[in-house]
C-alpha cells in the first residue's frame, strides 16, 4: 500500500514538474527579447543613413513589421522624434527627414501580430547623415583681417551662407544671382584674429561647411611707395617694425640703380603687401640677407622676382656682413602667401657657418606660397639646411616647381646634443625636380645620420627627376630619424634611368595610404588643378583633397 502511494506521489510530481517546464519553456518563448531587433548597423552617407538590423527570432520575412523611434536624445525625451514603420529589417532616413551632421538615436522593436506582444525595444549605436561638402578650400590669400573669399561647386538652388563667429551670434548671408552665377561670394565687415564656421543652404537642406580665421588686424609701424628706396628703409627700420608695401613694383637698389642685397641686420622685421595680395605688390631683388644674431624676417603677400638681378638665393643666413661663417642666432623665418621665382641656386642658404651648429634658428616657415623656376639644374639643394641647427621646418598648403637639385638636405653631421628638430610637409605641390647624375641620392630629404622628426603628409610629389636627368635610386637618407609618409601622391618620382626604376624609401620610412595616381603633369606644367571627381580630392588624412588647396576649385 505504502509503495503504491509512493508511486502515486511520485506520478502527481512528474506531472507537475512537466507542466512547469513547459510553462517555463512557453515563458522563454514568447519573451519580449525573443522577438528582439539585434545587430542594429549604420551606413552613413552625404544624403542619408541606412539603419539595418537582424530579423527577429521564429518570424518570416514580410510577416512582421518594425517600429523605428528617431531622436537626438538617447533617452529619447526630446519632443522632436519621428517614428516610422517598416516590414524589413532595415530603414533609409534621408536629408530631408534629418539634419545632416547632427547626431541620433533609433529605438527598433518587432510589432506583435495575433496574440504576440510587441518585442522590447533595441537601442542603435549613435548616427549622422555626413552631409554635402561643395565648399572649396579657403585660401589664404583671400582671407584678410575684415574680409573672406567663399568658393565652392555648381550646385541648383543654393539660398543663402549661415556665418557663425566663434563666440558670436550667427548671421545670415543671403546668395543673390551674380553670387550663385560667380560661385563664390566676398564677405566683408568681419572681426580680425576670429574663428568663423561657414555653413551654406539650399533651402533648408546644408550643402557643406568650411571654417576658417581672419587675420590679425594689419597694424604697420610705416607704409611706403615704389617712390621709396626700400633697400634703405629697411636698413633704417627698428626691430619688430612691420612695413606696409603699397602696390606697384619695388627695385632694390642703390643709389646708383645697381641691384644690392637687402640686408636684415640683427633685428627681426615684416614686410608686407597693403593689398594682401602677390599678384599687385612685387620686389625685384637679388638676395636677402639675414646677418647676425636676432636677424629675421617675416614677408607676406609679396612676389619676390630674382630674375633682373640675377638672384642666386632668396633668403642667405650669414654669421654677419663681414664675415659669413661666424656663430649667430638667427631669429625666425616665415614666408606666407608668397611667390618666388628666377633664383640661380636656391630657395634658402644655411650652410656658411665655420663649424656645424654655429648657426642656430627656432623656426622656418613657408606657407601658402608658391617658388618656382629656380635654376632647376643648379648644384644646390632648394632648402639647404647644413650645418644649420634649428627646431622646426614647416612647408604647408604651398606649391614648388622647377626647383633644383634635390628639395631638403640637412646632412651636415650637428654635435651630440643638438636638439632634435621636426620637418613637415604638409598638403604641398612638388613637381619638377632633382638632378645631378647617379651618383646623386636622396632627392626628396637628406637627413644623413642626424635624429629628425620628418613627416611628408597631404602632398603631391611628382616629375623627379627633370627630364633628361638621372639620379640615384634613394628617395630619402635619414638613418637615425623618426620618418612619416602617409596619404600622397607620387607619380613619376623615379630614377630617370631607361628603364625608369621608382625611387625607394628605407624600411624605417615605409609610405603608407599611398597613391601613384599620373595627373598628366610634365616638366612644364604649371596649373596643378585636381580633375572633377578625383579620388585625390578625398584622399587626405582629414578626407580632404592632397595637394596644394589653391590647386582645388
Amino acid at each position: 500500500m505504502k509503495k503504491l502511494k509512493y508511486i502515486a506521489f511520485i506520478a502527481v510530481v512528474g506531472i507537475a514538474l512537466a507542466a512547469c517546464k513547459k510553462e517555463v519553456y512557453d515563458s522563454q518563448v514568447n519573451l519580449k527579447r525573443q522577438f528582439l531587433p539585434t545587430n542594429i548597423k549604420i551606413t552613413s552617407s552625404e544624403t542619408s543613413v541606412q539603419l539595418n538590423w537582424s530579423p527577429s527570432l521564429f518570424t518570416v520575412p514580410g510577416k512582421v513589421s518594425y517600429t523605428v523611434m528617431v531622436s537626438i536624445d538617447s533617452l529619447f525625451k526630446s519632443n522632436d522624434i519621428i517614428t516610422k514603420v517598416t516590414d524589413t529589417s532595415g530603414i533609409k532616413l534621408t536629408d530631408d527627414e534629418l539634419k545632416v551632421r547632427t547626431k541620433y538615436f533609433a529605438l527598433v522593436k518587432a510589432n506583435g501580430s495575433n496574440s504576440t506582444e510587441d518585442s522590447r525595444w533595441g537601442l542603435s549605436p549613435s548616427f549622422k547623415i555626413t552631409g554635402e561638402q561643395i565648399f572649396s578650400p579657403v585660401l589664404a590669400a583671400e582671407t584678410k583681417d575684415k574680409s573672406v573669399v567663399l568658393r565652392w561647386r555648381e550646385t541648383s538652388g543654393l539660398t543663402k551662407i549661415v556665418l557663425s563667429p566663434a563666440y558670436g551670434t550667427p548671421s545670415d548671408v543671403i546668395l543673390d544671382p551674380a553670387d550663385i552665377i560667380a560661385l563664390e561670394k566676398k564677405i566683408t565687415d568681419l572681426t580680425p584674429s576670429t574663428l568663423y564656421q561657414a555653413e551654406i543652404f539650399a533651402g533648408t537642406k546644408s550643402k557643406g561647411t568650411t571654417s576658417f580665421t581672419t587675420k590679425e588686424l594689419s597694424i604697420f609701424t610705416q607704409v611706403i611707395t615704389p617712390a621709396d628706396n626700400l633697400a634703405t628703409v629697411v636698413a633704417n627700420a627698428a626691430n619688430g617694425e612691420v612695413i606696409g608695401l603699397e602696390a606697384g613694383t619695388y627695385n632694390v637698389v642703390d643709389a646708383t640703380n645697381a641691384f644690392v642685397n637687402l640686408v636684415v641686420t640683427q633685428k627681426l622685421i615684416t614686410l608686407q603687401s597693403v593689398s594682401g595680395n602677390p599678384n599687385n605688390t612685387k620686389v625685384n631683388f637679388k638676395e636677402i640677407t639675414l646677418a647676425g644674431t636676432g636677424a629675421g624676417i617675416t614677408l607676406r603677400g609679396i612676389e619676390f622676382d630674382g630674375a633682373s638681378a640675377v638672384a642666386s638665393y632668396f633668403i642667405n643666413l650669414v654669421g654677419s656682413v663681414t664675415d659669413n661663417a661666424s656663430a649667430a642666432t638667427f631669429s625666425s623665418i616665415t614666408v606666407d602667401n608668397c611667390n618666388v621665382h628666377n633664383l640661380a641656386n636656391c630657395f634658402i642658404r644655411a650652410d656658411r657657418a665655420a663649424n656645424a651648429a654655429d648657426h642656430k634658428i627656432g623656426t622656418i616657415t613657408v606657407t601658402n606660397s608658391k617658388a618656382y623656376d629656380s635654376s632647376p639644374g643648379s648644384t644646390y639643394v632648394f632648402f639647404t639646411l647644413g650645418k644649420l641647427a634649428f627646431q622646426r621646418l614647416e612647408l604647408s598648403n604651398s606649391t614648388f616647381y622647377n626647383i633644383g637639385r634635390a628639395f631638403i638636405a640637412a646632412a651636415t653631421t650637428l654635435p651630440s646634443g643638438t636638439s632634435r628638430p621636426a620637418i613637415v610637409i604638409d598638403r604641398c605641390t612638388i613637381n619638377n625636380f632633382g638632378s645631378g647624375g647617379t651618383s646623386r641620392n636622396y632627392t626628396i630629404f637628406d637627413a644623413n645620420a642626424n635624429p629628425v622628426d620628418f613627416t611628408l603628409q597631404n602632398s603631391i610629389v611628382s616629375n623627379a627627376p627633370i627630364s633628361g636627368q638621372t639620379l640615384g635610386n634613394a628617395a630619402l637618407r635619414a638613418s637615425a630619424s623618426t620618418i612619416v609618409i602617409t596619404n600622397n601622391n607620387m607619380f613619376k618620382v623615379t630614377n630617370g634611368a631607361t628603364p625608369a626604376v621608382a625611387l625607394t624609401f628605407p624600411s624605417t620610412a615605409t609610405p603608407a595610404n599611398q597613391k601613384t595616381i599620373d595627373l598628366g603633369w610634365t616638366g612644364s606644367t604649371t596649373d596643378f588643378s585636381l580633375p572633377a571627381g578625383s579620388e585625390l580630392r578625398t584622399s587626405a588624412t582629414d578626407g580632404g583633397a592632397v595637394g596644394d588647396p589653391r590647386w582645388v576649385k
